[in-house]
């Protein structure tokens, strides 16, 4: 449709279309056309929905600058990174406060101390209709106290219906229960941060209305705990960090209204008869069952009839009419897993696989495989996999084990050899969807000079965190001129010169996160206690001055992340 048919559209239709695009591609597509596209944009469209996580500043800057002030009151949806770099901007939208009147969606990614965060949660109480906060904080220097304060001002918020809470720290701490009781909060979902299973009783006493949490509970800390029928809750995604499994019992004993359960259990095992006493006695109206469970044996001497056995409850009748589910069994080592699907942290199953309803089409249940060279079974076709991992050469009958790639979003190669170029390249063309190119290689080698040479139109994430090779100058050039190279959006790489960085976030074009690590910087940690001024970090900020934010890694103090 041409732009002369389209503009002959009613404003209805038009605004209709609105809803489709991507709100600033909206503003940068359409303003500036005519007056009555800028009337429909600053007058009449009225569910603006704004991320500013992945933008290049400049484009952020021409927003707050230039539309800000006539679509604040129409904003529905707001992401936010705040960092050194962006904290103008933050100011500047927060200044509007008491016109963000249509903001139902508020996400938060946060680099500054936490006094800059509850600053910000200290405005949303003036946003009359905000019901849902996604909060990331990261601060490697964080406080129990700190912690506290953020979580006490988000239980404050009257309106807030759904949160998730992912609070980044250097060490490990479990969450911190609020001192203030929330009225609003029906769905909670907590990352990182996991729950003392003493705590649980306390969390639904201060969030009396949570129907739905998606948690880690670590069952080991039980002490005190006393059971008491949780009604309220109706939906569970549960991680189980460790503890007995009497407790874990103990604890679905008292959670009658329970409609929707997804666990996943890596140190605690749980056998199927005992879920099915459990789901048959205790949670009458279960009507979704999901699960991933782990059984790491020390000796075992037939681990797969061992496996056998693990499987056989779940083949009862009671599966596939109560729960409508099949389980699958694979074993890996000594580490058996039981599923009933296949999530994205899934690493190795392939080896050997048992289904409990040898009816099942095996393609629909692959969805994530590792290891493929692995999979040498002649009957076993698959045709849904997302996720794959790879070492060529690989078998022969690989091509009809998996016949499609259509779905293939995230691909890692095992040690990248040129030899095999015209292979993995056949495989990049047979996936159109792939977004994700993940490189690892174990040996010293040098580096593959067919890694410039590959092309694929979707990918836009490039991952050679785990390739065991520091690029240097000269090959820094090379990928930022390669075909992926010119595309990537994300990069994951180590360096040798300090100057690369520099490079790379100048000169790649599409670039928006950087995730680097120096080989100069591997002792960083050592260098810092001796010297306090970071002297990298300086030098990143200074030649790079127009970046939205530079952050060392919480986790690995010698890598840096850069949002462009």
């Amino acid at each position: 449709m041409t732009k002369t048919n389209f503009e002959r559209l009613p404003n209805e239709i038009i605004l209709n279309v609105f809803d489709y695009i991507d709100s600033i591609h909206l503003l940068q597509c359409f303003y500036g056309l005519n007056d009555r596209f800028k009337n429909l944009l600053y007058q009449q469209f009225l569910n603006y929905d704004l991320n500013f996580k992945n933008l290049p500043q400049h484009h952020v800057n021409m927003i707050c600058k230039q539309h800000l002030p006539f679509i604040v009151d129409r904003i529905v949806s707001l992401q936010l990174l705040i960092s050194h770099q962006t904290f103008g901007q933050i100011k500047v939208f927060f200044s509007y406060a008491n016109q963000l009147t249509r903001l139902q969606s508020l996400s938060i990614t946060s680099f500054r101390p936490h006094d800059t965060l509850i600053g910000i949660l200290d405005q949303c109480e003036l946003l009359p209709n905000l019901t849902y906060l996604k909060v990331h904080f990261y601060e490697t220097h964080q406080t129990e106290q700190s912690f506290q304060l953020i979580v006490n001002h988000i239980w404050s918020l009257s309106k807030l219906v759904q949160c998730n809470i992912h609070l980044c720290i250097k060490t490990k701490a479990f969450f911190v229960l609020p001192q203030r009781t929330s009225q609003s909060i029906e769905n909670l979902c907590i990352h990182v941060n996991e729950l003392e299973f003493s705590q649980i009783n306390r969390l639904f006493e201060f969030t009396p209305r949570l129907k739905n949490l998606s948690a880690s509970i670590d069952f080991s800390f039980n002490y005190g705990y006393v059971p008491q029928t949780i009604s309220s809750l109706l939906q569970l995604n549960l991680l189980v960090k460790d503890g007995p499994i009497s407790v874990v019992i103990e604890f679905f004993r008292h959670l009658p209204n329970l409609r929707r359960l997804s666990i996943c259990a890596k140190a605690t095992n749980i056998f199927g008869y005992q879920w099915e006493e459990i789901i048959s006695t205790y949670l009458p109206n279960l009507k979704f069952f999901q699960y991933h469970m782990e059984h790491s044996l020390i000796s075992v001497p037939d681990i797969l009839r061992f496996a056998d056995h693990l499987i056989k409850p779940y083949q009862r009748a009671f599966w596939t009419d109560k729960t409508q589910s099949s389980t699958q069994c694979f074993v890996e080592g000594n580490t058996i897993y039981l599923t009933s699907t296949f999530g994205h942290n899934i690493n190795k199953f392939s080896r050997s696989f048992i289904f409990s309803d040898h009816h099942n089409d095996h393609q629909k249940w692959y969805t994530g495989v590792t290891c493929a060279h692995d999979l040498t079974s002649s009957n076993i076709h698959v045709s849904n996999i997302e996720y794959l991992t790879i070492q060529f050469p690989s078998y022969n009958q690989f091509w009809l084990t998996v016949p499609t790639f259509n779905r293939l979003r995230a691909l890692s190669i095992l040690s990248l050899v040129d030899i095999y170029h015209s292979t993995i390249q056949t495989l990049l063309d047979h996936a159109p969807n792939l977004h994700i190119l993940n490189l690892y290689h174990t040996a010293p080698l040098p580096l593959q000079k067919s890694l410039f040479r590959y092309r694929h139109r979707s990918i836009r994430e490039l991952n050679f965190k785990a390739y065991n090779y520091y690029f240097n100058d000269n090959e820094c050039v090379q990928l930022c001129h390669s075909p992926l190279g010119i595309q990537c959006a994300t990069l994951h790489i180590k360096v040798m010169n300090r100057e690369s960085i520099i490079y790379l976030v100048q000169n790649m074009v599409s670039l928006l996160s950087l995730h680097v690590q120096c080989e100069d910087e591997k002792h960083y940690s050592q260098l810092i206690s001796k010297n306090k001024n970071d002297e990298l970090m300086q030098l990143l900020k200074n030649s790079l001055p127009s970046v939205r934010s530079i952050e060392r890694n919480s986790n690995t103090s010698s890598e840096f992340t850069i949002c462009i």
